[in-house]
């Protein structure tokens, strides 16, 4: 392919962006070595004969190394790319106490020259800035205090590789290269959101209406003042929202002090610490750019899970700046990321691999290593929590909560307001609370900026809840699954924001089931045998239970399922692979409506949906009822039109958008080509079903997908259907026309096509239909934070050696309700995957704060333990995953809950065994050696 020509049939169009024309270019697995990998459905038989597939779909890629991440594409593999390779580097600050006074360029050797640099003049010169949701000063601005540690201060070109290593190896640890002046205060400013959840139940109980909620009363907000949050004071049963809020925050304390001072309430207050952690994503993010000037192109190849939202913030970054008159057409790569755990999910780093090709010469790769990953990549927010839990002495019950929660969301803002929201509705876990008072600042820092990364804020409150919930039950002399039973909430009642969730709860199940396993019924017998056996080892059980949101309140999935005239399925989907599967899950959920698995699912698609038309105007989150009510009257208006792959929304959302088209294919395109075949125009759904692929009914003779896809074509009948969702934690509803038949169905939005081949999904294929009618769920549902729950729980059994402080987990046995699995080994293996993971959080994984963390650019795995093998019990774990209660039973999200327990009930355990109870993560063994033996200094 010589250069960039938009009437191709490998790219098609998007949308035009502030008169910038934006454009998807096919996988880049597909594209790599400028060949076509032949579809895995072709090859080898990925479904195999059985319940479960024979291997994921991209397993023979992965294996024959056709699988590549972005960050492995150079120049000569993209085709019709200028071929010559160039390398950028940035320069940051490890220092904030100072004022950045420049860089001593001298520093550079003389044979590894840049042959440009661009700094925050090179920047403004060419109004060139940031979009608004990543800050200001992109490159600190010479006589400015940093930001952070890690600011970012110049870009430096190279045209060689030799170059850009000879330049990298000397100034990467170089305490000269950047100069530093006069000390300065810290940069500071108002905390980036803060939140107030307070509810009080009504006479009528937990089903009941609230005296005061915030779905039932809405939300209030603090002023600010010295940098930090001051609440309003007034309080009034009968007067404003915050007045309310403010008189039953009061109550509620009240209500404490006069139950524990009689000797009816016990309390359990403390303090909580999470640390900074990193993701350690297999694959540092990286950017390879390349601005084709004769025409007029920019491409872009990153390594995004957000790559929709990245297309049009650059987009409308370019139109704001002087390259504006350069730049047609942006063209986007989007490829296999190389793992995230949300951290790759509207990461800044993009935009710095989008500035150093604007101003290369040829195509430009910024690539991280693992130490500039560390200095400059999102890490898991610290928080700070102060609780306090008010427990009826008699019955065991939960009174009230009362949580202060100080959030770090380091230098820039990124998704810290909706992290430190996420955190303080999660607080709750799987128990009821009459009262609560819950409150979340996040804070500016200068810390390296932490966004989404798995677990997204209920990792640290959860883990604190449980921690408490163990200690109430030492505490009151009750068992701790008990204690957990008589607390435990239930379908149908309300949670801190007084919502009533849409998924029914399994707690209790979960619940009995660990009190009946050997781990615990026998956890007193089991922890003298090993002591006895082992002397001088500690032998101790922990026991915790979580569950976790899914979702984002404004979900808006779309998928694409279409066949050839030969019966050959295809679909896609806008989500990104990222080790989880989610390609396997797709296509067998076609089985159940269509007779089989998808021959092929594209992944990361997002040129397709430019079909359905569809256009947003404010945000979700903050958009009034009266502008919804007002943008629906248009049949194209949608609160959203895409959304990034995290927040485990593939299994259930995905999900959702995937078996909708598949249901509208059918009804009608499969089924009425049955009927005319058959000659049996009365056939109703209930009357046929799929059996070995094929559509039977009754007597009559098997009709094959084949055959009905044949005479579709013939007849031109439809081949194909494209969907978009939006769930504001309940879904929109829309009504259409299709075929001269109104139908009623949870989208809202929907195309069409008729005729066409099995190849990539193309926009220019389908057509749109317009909705004739939309229900939208109220914005107030915004209130709500989470409806949808996903639980899990854990028990654990921990060795401790008190001489050097190593924690060995001697036993695991996880519990899990995902609701009805798609494929029951990707659960297994995320249910592996998330507990090296809680293992790593709650014993090892730890960055220091400011200048002693990553920020000051010498972070490496050299000095960050994450979890080995010999730490996380290979052969020593089980796992139990809930049997569906109905063929109804929802896909729920599951990929961040599962490490969630391990974390307490490792805490716990380490408790029983050493009687030390530890509040802060991470539980390192040189804490616990010290805590053991407090002669050592």
């Amino acid at each position: 392919m010589e250069g960039f020509h938009p009437d191709r049939r490998n790219f098609i169009k998007l949308c035009t962006v502030a008169g910038i024309t934006l454009f998807a270019a096919p996988a880049l697995w597909q594209l790599g070595n400028a060949r076509q990998v032949k579809a895995i459905g072709e090859s080898l038989n990925w479904r195999g004969a059985g319940q479960d597939p024979a291997f994921r779909t991209d397993g023979i890629a992965k294996v024959t190394g056709q699988k590549i991440f972005g960050r492995d594409f150079r120049a000569r593999d993209m085709p019709g790319w200028q071929q010559q390779q160039h390398y950028a580097l940035i320069l940051r600050c490890d220092r904030v106490e100072r004022r950045f006074n420049g860089v001593d360029w001298s520093q550079i050797p003389t044979d590894a020259q840049p042959y440009a640099t661009i700094t925050a003049q090179t920047l403004a010169d060419k109004k060139v800035k940031l979009p608004p949701f990543y800050g200001e000063a992109m490159l600190l601005p010479e006589g400015s205090s940093p930001h952070y540690y890690g600011h970012a201060v110049a870009i430096l070109l190279f045209d060689d590789f030799e170059k850009y290593a000879t330049a990298k190896q000397a100034l990467q640890f170089n305490p000269r290269v950047i100069r530093y002046g006069e000390q300065t205060p810290p940069f500071e400013r108002d905390p980036y959101a803060s939140w107030r959840i307070i509810r009080v139940e009504g006479p009528q109980g937990p089903t009941g209406e609230d005296l005061y909620s915030p779905l039932q009363d809405g939300l209030f907000f603090p002023s600010y003042r010295d940098r930090k949050a001051e609440w309003p004071t007034t309080a009034d049963q009968s007067g404003s929202v915050s007045e309310r809020g403010i008189f039953y925050a009061q109550e509620i304390r009240n209500q404490i002090r006069s139950e524990a001072a009689s000797g009816n309430w016990h309390l359990v207050r403390g303090e909580y610490h999470t640390q900074i952690v990193d993701p350690m994503m297999m694959e540092p993010e990286a950017a390879n750019v390349w601005l084709d000037r004769a025409q007029q192109t920019l491409h872009v190849v990153i390594t995004s899970q957000s790559p929709q939202d990245f297309q049009e913030l650059a987009a409308q970054l370019i139109a704001e700046s002087t390259f504006s008159g350069e730049i047609k057409n942006i063209v986007v790569h989007s490829s296999v990321v190389g793992g995230g755990f949300g951290a790759k999910d509207h990461s800044i780093f993009p935009y710095y691999g989008l500035v150093a090709g604007l101003f290369g010469t040829a195509p430009v790769r910024l690539p991280n290593n693992r130490f500039e990953q560390f200095q400059a990549g999102l890490k898991r927010h610290p928080f700070h929590m102060r609780n306090t839990l008010a427990i009826d002495k008699k019955s065991g019950k939960f009174q009230a909560l009362i949580a202060e929660m100080q959030v770090d969301g380091g230098g820039r803002q990124n998704f810290s307001p909706s992290v430190s929201m996420v955190g303080a509705s999660a607080i709750q876990s799987i128990y009821y609370l009459p009262r609560n008072d819950i409150s979340s600042v996040a804070n500016q820092s200068m810390n390296v900026d932490s966004g989404s990364m798995r677990g997204y804020g209920t990792l640290q409150t959860m883990s604190a809840m449980e921690m408490m919930v163990n200690q109430a039950a030492e505490e009151l002399g009750i068992d701790p699954i008990e204690l957990r039973l008589r607390n435990a909430f239930q379908t149908g009642w309300r949670n801190t924001q007084g919502a009533i969730p849409q998924v029914s709860v399994r707690y209790r199940e979960l619940l009995e089931r660990a009190r009946e396993h050997p781990i615990w019924r026998e956890r007193a017998e089991r922890k003298k045998a090993f002591e006895r056996d082992n002397p001088g080892q500690l032998f101790g059980t922990g026991y915790a239970i979580a569950t976790k949101d899914y979702g984002t309140g404004a979900a808006a999935p779309s998928t694409a399922i279409q066949f050839d005239a030969k019966g050959r399925l295809v679909m896609a989907i806008e989500f990104m692979e990222m080790g989880t599967g989610v390609g396997t899950s797709q296509s067998m959920l076609l089985e159940e409506i269509l007779g089989r698995a998808a021959d092929h699912c594209e992944l990361g698609e997002v040129d397709a949906w430019h079909a359905l038309q569809q256009f947003q105007t404010e945000s979700p989150y903050t958009m009034s009822q009266q502008h919804q009510d007002q943008m629906s009257r248009d049949p194209l208006w949608t609160p959203v039109t895409a959304m990034a792959s995290s927040a485990s929304m593939s299994s259930y959302f995905q999900s959702h958008a995937t078996q909708r088209a598949a249901e509208i294919l059918f009804q009608h395109s499969l089924l009425p080509v049955a009927r005319r075949l058959w000659k049996r125009p009365e056939l109703d759904r209930q009357q046929v079903q799929w059996r070995e692929g094929s559509l039977h009914c009754a007597d009559l003779p098997p009709l094959t997908l084949a055959q009905l896809a044949a005479e579709a074509h013939r007849n031109g009948d439809i081949t194909g259907v494209m969907v978009h969702g939006f769930n504001r934690w309940e879904w929109a509803e829309a009504d259409f026309d299709v075929n001269g038949e109104q139908a009623t169905w949870r989208i809202d939005g929907l195309a069409l096509r008729r005729g066409g081949s099995a190849e990539k999904v193309r926009a220019d294929e389908y057509q749109v239909q317009k909705r004739t009618g939309v229900r939208y769920p109220g914005t107030a549902l915004n209130n709500a934070m989470v409806t949808y729950y996903a639980p899990t729980a854990a028990l654990v059994e921990v060795a401790v050696n008190p001489g050097t402080g190593e924690v060995k987990i001697h036993g695991l046995q996880n519990y899990m309700d995902c609701g009805r699995p798609i494929v029951r080994q990707l659960v297994e293996g995320q249910i592996e995957g998330g507990v090296a993971m809680g293992i790593g959080h709650a014993l090892y994984e730890v960055l220091p704060p400011l200048g002693e963390g990553g920020g000051n650019g010498t972070w490496n795995l050299n000095r960050y333990q994450v979890p080995l093998a010999k730490h996380v019990p290979v052969w020593r774990q089980q796992h139990e995953i809930l049997p569906p209660e109905s063929e109804q039973d929802p896909h729920k999200g599951i990929a961040e809950v599962v490490m969630i327990p391990i974390v307490p009930a490792l805490a716990e355990a380490i408790y029983q065994a050493t009687g030390k109870r530890f509040t802060d993560t991470p539980i390192t063994p040189e804490k616990l050696r010290r805590a053991l033996n407090p002669q050592i200094l």
